[in-house]
């Protein structure tokens, strides 16, 4: 069962999305919630949604097996790129090589991680950024 705060959180979350907010900002709101998993049906918020809300709640994801560690520089500095909405062309531009090069750079990521694309490395490159920002330092 979920606390009433955490309950009221996620009802401002739908109040947001009913009212056009940004994606970014809703996704910003929910990563904020910590929830294990579950089932939660929130009856109290037909009076301000219009019908009950039902949380489902899923344990995290383990991390893929597959990740860009293995990757060389080069490789990760594309995929970096690739997780900002470069294309091939920007990219090459960006890092002075041919388009062809970067290509060849793509699909040896793809090869190395078995990931299934351009979206998968970007979720994948966001996804590493996330953890390695979020870890303790050990430098205090």
């Amino acid at each position: 069962m979920l606390a009433e705060t955490d309950l009221e959180r996620l009802r401002d979350i739908v109040r947001r999305l009913q009212r056009d907010a940004s994606l970014n900002e809703v996704v910003r709101l929910a990563r904020q919630l910590r929830l294990r998993s579950g089932l939660t049906v929130d009856f109290a918020a037909t009076r301000e949604l219009g019908q009950p809300m039902v949380v489902v709640r899923e344990p995290p994801a383990a991390l893929p097996s597959t990740s860009l560690s293995g990757l060389t520089r080069r490789e990760r500095e594309v995929a970096a790129l690739i997780a900002t909405g470069c294309s091939n062309k920007a990219i090459a531009r960006r890092l002075g090589l041919t388009v062809g090069t970067v290509k060849y750079h793509v699909h040896h990521i793809l090869d190395k991680t078995g990931l299934a694309g351009r979206v998968a490395i970007a979720q994948a490159h966001r996804e590493a950024t996330e953890f390695a920002d979020s870890a303790p330092s050990i430098f205090g």
